[in-house]
């Protein structure tokens, strides 16, 4: 009897397919993977967080961030503003610019999904949505035991 597929392992080819149908999207918008990475992590934050918290919060390092950071913002994507509470960190805020492209690449993610999802009958895609919320949270969990 052939072993079962691993589900970790189909979450993962599941997540190369669409990060290979990304690819000419994010470079139709002059955007790399981890450019958009960052730009949703801003957008994430809504201007409540530091530069600090959000390199934190994806793993970057300060010399990493600040540099990426002073990219998008001579691309006029991203702008920096003061924090009220701590005079050394300053609050990451996306400009028009930023969320433009954000969410332009946010609605062809939506519609790469939809493309996706066609294959499923709604019954399937809820207990696959189920089924991978409980992944990630079980994942999650290992993770910061």
């Amino acid at each position: 009897m052939p072993a079962p597929e691993s589900l970790v392992g189909l979450a993962c080819q599941v997540n190369d397919q669409i990060a290979q149908a990304l690819q000419p999207v994010l470079k139709n918008y002059g955007l790399t993977p981890a450019t958009f990475d960052l730009l949703s992590s801003i957008r994430a934050g809504d201007g409540r967080e530091t530069q600090a918290d959000v390199g934190k919060r994806i793993g970057l390092s300060r010399a990493t961030i600040s540099e990426a950071v002073s990219s998008l913002q001579t691309q006029e994507l991203v702008r920096r503003s003061p924090c009220p509470t701590d005079s050394r960190a300053v609050l990451l805020v996306l400009t028009p610019a930023g969320h433009q492209k954000v969410s332009a690449v946010l609605n062809e993610m939506r519609r790469i999904e939809m493309l996706a999802a066609q294959a499923l009958s709604e019954k399937e895609a809820t207990i696959v949505t189920k089924a991978l919320k409980k992944l990630l949270v079980g994942i999650k969990s290992e993770v910061e035991s």
